[in-house]
């Protein structure tokens, strides 16, 4: 997933449409170019998305404003000391606060992923939005209790870095594959526009069509998915089967043979992630068994992506980044280990 090119982005204009300053003849002329132009309709609903979640919960005990210069300030500073931020972007320092939030929140949009810490809410609550673009790349996240994320383009998930005890939950647009880890005391919930899915542990793939309508397919497992607005209507998937939601009605097939989830493992693309979560995910995803010879390699990090790549080539790009060694026996056990 790579960067989208910050000057081509009209911040003042997507900030001012948010956040309902535009005049009349501006905002007809902003509606005409969304319905010409797909790539801006669907940057601004993922904006759209991480403003929404960027506002507080007010209550007696929380502050019910968001503290938007120090946000902007410690995100635009750790973006430029990574050099993923132009140094003289910190003139945006300086901007009243709804453009502060404006370009805050489209930094997350156009650099694809990073962590938000909210203020208002419990300081050591932090919700993590991914977000990928147009390009034709699965971002792969593996999260804190060993499930895995498989996401297709232009699609967003948000979520806590640490799940409540009770409950794993994450909200999402676009779509996405769900490979969760069985855990019956903490179910995990996936909620989208259009419905509430509930699982304990099992694989299934998620699919926005548009605003009205979805599908959701069960590779293995169960799952309960729960109608928006619906008064209580739900239906149990079981594998194989498909649910197909549109403008209101629902209705589920058998699709086992027909429904295609093999896109998630086309361009998997890694982001700062650790060897042993990316070992993990491969070994799911290919006829093959990958390991380390020495437990330190483990917690070493990679940014990578594998594109209809055999285990030999990962193996060989694996060991290339990290400049370490590997071998691959004869019963195809792929195994790295230091230079010695």
């Amino acid at each position: 997933m790579k960067p989208l090119d910050m000057h081509n982005i009209d911040f003042e204009k997507i900030a001012r449409y948010l956040s309902d300053e535009m005049e009349r003849d501006e905002l007809k002329g902003f509606r005409q170019e969304l319905s010409q132009n797909s790539a801006l309709k669907t940057e601004l609903e993922l904006t759209e998305k991480i403003w929404v979640d960027m506002k507080p919960i007010p209550s007696d005990s929380m502050q019910t404003e968001i503290d938007t210069h120090n946000a902007w300030e410690n995100l635009s500073g750790r973006l430029e000391k990574d050099g993923l931020l132009p140094s003289q972007n910190r003139i945006a320092a300086a901007l009243p606060g709804w453009l502060k939030i404006a370009a805050t929140v489209l930094l997350f949009v156009s650099l694809g992923f990073a962590t938000w810490f909210i203020a208002g809410i419990r300081s050591d609550d932090q919700l993590l939005t991914l977000t990928t673009d147009d390009t034709d790349v699965t971002l792969v996240q593996k999260l804190i209790d060993g499930s895995v994320v498989y996401m297709a383009s232009n699609s967003l998930i948000s979520f806590s870095k640490e799940f409540e005890k009770k409950q794993r939950k994450i909200n999402m647009s676009g779509e996405a594959f769900f490979d969760v880890s069985h855990n019956p005391d903490q179910p995990f919930y996936v909620e989208t526009a259009l419905a509430g899915i509930e699982v304990l542990g099992t694989s299934f793939n998620v699919k926005e069509l548009d605003t009205k309508s979805m599908e959701i397919f069960v590779e293995t497992g169960k799952v309960r998915v729960n109608l928006r607005g619906s008064d209580g209507n739900f239906f149990i998937l079981e594998q194989g089967e498909l649910l197909e939601i549109s403008n209101g009605l629902a209705g589920k097939t058998y699709a086992a043979d027909t429904y295609n989830t093999a896109w998630r493992k086309n361009h998997m693309q890694f982001k700062d992630e650790t060897l042993e979560n990316i070992l993990s995910v491969l070994n799911q995803n290919f006829p093959v068994k990958m390991m380390v010879e020495h437990p330190e390699l483990n917690q070493r990090k990679l940014t990578v992506t594998f594109y209809n790549t055999s285990p030999e080539i990962i193996g060989d790009l694996i060991a290339i980044s990290l400049d370490i060694d590997h071998v691959t026996s004869d019963d195809n056990v792929i195994t790295f280990r230091n230079k010695y």
